[in-house]
């Protein structure tokens, strides 16, 4: 009777043993499985060099103003011509905004063109 009872506990001991390994074991994996569930999303790139237009040029032409930038980084740029007419008053005319190509600032009428700039927006 004292041997039965002997094998009796080594047979639950083993069993808790392989109970406690298999626990263990499937914590981990459950532990792993969750991880890839729940992975962090993907970083964004440096924001704060973004945005702005680079490479901006402005001429001024005759009859107004002309801008262009080499690259629009998503934002966007305007021509802006500071135009005199013949009575000697000056007055600023806008472009259009634009990512591409030339935006081109028209003064009216008779006016000439005194100077061109570029105005640039981290918005498109």
């Amino acid at each position: 009777m004292q041997r039965n009872r002997k094998q009796v506990k080594t047979v639950l001991k083993n069993a808790r043993l392989r109970r406690t390994a298999a626990a263990a074991l499937l914590g981990t994996m459950m532990t792993g499985i969750l991880a890839l569930g729940s992975a962090a999303p993907a970083m964004a790139g440096d924001v704060s060099a973004q945005g702005w237009p680079t490479g901006c040029t402005a001429q001024v032409q005759d009859w107004g103003g002309v801008a262009s930038c080499s690259s629009h980084n998503g934002g966007s740029y305007q021509a802006v011509a500071t135009c005199k007419d013949s009575n000697g008053n000056t007055f600023i005319v806008n472009g259009t905004w634009r990512q591409t190509g030339w935006s081109r600032a028209f003064c009216p009428g008779s006016s000439k063109a005194v100077s061109a700039n570029v105005w640039t927006s981290p918005t498109p």
